[in-house]
């Protein structure tokens, strides 16, 4: 006897709906990886046609400067299959500007995924044995469009730290406190980039963090002032740009840093034990010192709770061109990290995950990897003289084949140490 067919409660349809949800944002991710470069460059590429416009309007003086520009998605155009969003900007007054120069960027690409989860939808709507009117299939889609709408936050977020660099950007005539948001039309946005050039007292911002309030510390713009010495554990700063601050020997144990970005910042001793670190943006800072131990910043995937605000997956650490010198790293999560030209000489990272790792060019002399999981880590051009890997690190890591040599220094091979001596000399002249 066949089950009778009912129809879905709300309650029931949003079950539904998180169950297809959870069955698919992993997959849209790998699905997206492949076009990740293409898709963010594409949208760099129409900011930068966007900001061309915006200053010629600026220049004949039908525009001021600008405190946002918002891209909003309209809900409508899925129905229609031309998802859309609507680009704006406007000055200080946001959304009472009354004369924000608009465009549309066209997401069309977008239109797979919804159709990808149309299909789950239904099946799992079949399963159920449940019928749903094609109206309410209708308001069930446009709910769904949301989900999409989250992974096209995430990609933004990586565009735009492009976009910023663009000449045409930097142009704009701008307020002293401006922010790109990405969000629904008329409804809730969150910010993806955000700049605060004004004056900032130090006595007033450490107040500020002593308060230790939450959901206030992320998504923000601290420039040019002095936090060292300070105790800021346990703070969320998840996509807060700290620019050229000073830091040093403060506290930030358990702290969540995830897409941060420490712009020219003085760090040296900071202490970020525990934090949680995933596409943290250290490059070119000073981290003499610092202590990483048990941080957590594995690039890809965490948790599958962690998809929903990270639905691409989490981006590896980057402390490119970073100075670490005498910094630790002890049972840090670092998958994917990069090290590029960074100075990590008489580091200890010792028990690290290193997966992956970027150390190209960088300078590891006298570093201690002891017991580090290497594997596919890149050491091509690097300096690692004084350093011992094992038989094992050398095998899973790629550009280890001269430290075979350095190794051998320590069983008195004086040919091996003629050739030690020779490939240091030759790379401290090349360098």
């Amino acid at each position: 006897m066949e089950k009778p067919i009912y129809e879905l409660d709300p309650q029931q349809q949003q079950v539904i709906l998180n169950q297809a949800w959870f069955l698919i944002h992993r997959d849209w991710a790998l699905k997206f990886k492949v076009t990740q470069e293409q898709r963010i460059q594409a949208c760099v590429e129409e900011f930068r046609g966007y900001c061309r416009d915006v200053r010629q309007e600026q220049i004949q003086g039908r525009k001021g400067k600008i405190g946002y520009i918002t891209y909003s998605m309209l809900r409508t155009t899925w129905l229609e299959e031309r998802p859309t969003y609507l680009v704006e900007a406007a000055n200080a007054l946001w959304v009472l500007d009354s004369k924000p120069i608009r465009i549309e960027w066209d997401t069309s690409w977008t239109y797979s995924y919804w159709t990808d989860l149309q299909q789950k939808l239904r099946r799992e709507v079949e399963k159920q044995h449940v019928s749903l009117p094609e109206l309410e299939w209708e308001q069930v889609m446009l709910e769904a469009a949301v989900h999409i709408h989250v992974l096209v936050v995430n990609m933004m977020r990586l565009a735009i730290k492009k976009a910023v660099c663009l000449p045409e950007f930097q142009e704009l005539d701008r307020e002293d406190t401006f922010e790109i948001r990405v969000g629904e039309y008329m409804d809730h946005t969150v910010s993806v980039y955000r700049e605060d050039r004004r004056a900032m007292e130090a006595n007033e911002i450490r107040s500020w963090l002593e308060e230790k309030e939450e959901h206030v510390y992320s998504n923000q713009a601290l420039t040019q002032v002095q936090l060292s010495d300070g105790d800021y554990s346990q703070l969320d700063f998840r996509y807060t740009a700290f620019r050229q601050i000073e830091m040093e020997h403060s506290r930030l144990h358990g702290c969540v840093l995830v897409g941060t970005v420490w712009q020219e910042s003085q760090l040296n001793g900071i202490d970020l034990t525990y934090s949680l670190l995933h596409g943290a943006d250290f490059s070119g800072c000073s981290m003499k010192g610092a202590i990483l131990d048990v941080v957590m910043g594995n690039a890809g995937y965490g948790s599958d709770d962690s998809l929903d605000w990270e639905p691409l997956g989490f981006a590896g650490v980057d402390f490119t061109g970073a100075s670490l010198q005498g910094a630790r790293f002890q049972d840090a999560q670092l998958r994917g990290a990069v090290f590029q030209d960074a100075l990590l000489q008489k580091a200890s990272l010792n028990g690290a995950d290193l997966t992956d790792a970027c150390f190209t060019g960088a300078d590891v002399s006298g570093a201690s990897f002891k017991g580090a999981c290497l594997i596919g880590a890149d050491f091509t051009d690097a300096i690692v003289q004084g350093v011992i890997f094992t038989d094992e690190q050398r095998r899973g890591a790629i550009g280890l084949e001269w430290a075979t040599l350095e190794a051998s220094l320590s069983y008195g091979e004086p040919s091996a140490s003629a050739q030690v001596r020779d490939a240091v000399t030759k790379r401290e002249w090349l360098h």
